[in-house]
């Protein structure tokens, strides 16, 4: 392909010719967060509920004043979230529940996780 474009992107390169069409250059490993995954079930029911809000981007004051607790309490609850994911980040816990989400309650009709 001779022209156009190159954008980085999380899945690898993208090449935009100059004639518009598309290219993907994968390069970069996409998690597919199967361990975490697996720990999703250590969570106690209060925590997979902060785990859920988590992954609908949520923040920890919006998170608290739907479950009715302090924002300490959501602290703590995403705490122990990280440690039981065994994640760095509330925005890798997020990116598994998000995961989670689409693997496993997307199929089940009329469920809504966090609304």
């Amino acid at each position: 392909m001779s022209g156009g474009s190159t954008r980085r992107t999380l899945g690898g390169n993208v090449t935009v010719s100059d004639r518009g069409g598309l290219a993907v250059v994968p390069d970069i490993p996409v998690p597919n967060w199967s361990r975490e995954l697996e720990r999703v079930p250590l969570l106690s029911a209060r925590e997979a509920q902060a785990f859920a809000l988590l992954g609908a981007g949520w923040s920890n004051r919006r998170i608290a004043l739907r479950l009715q607790v302090t924002g300490r309490t959501v602290k703590a609850h995403v705490a122990s979230i990280l440690a039981k994911l065994q994640v760095e980040s509330r925005l890798q816990a997020g990116l598994v529940a998000l995961s989670y989400r689409h693997l496993y309650q997307s199929t089940v009709p009329g469920r809504i996780v966090a609304g």
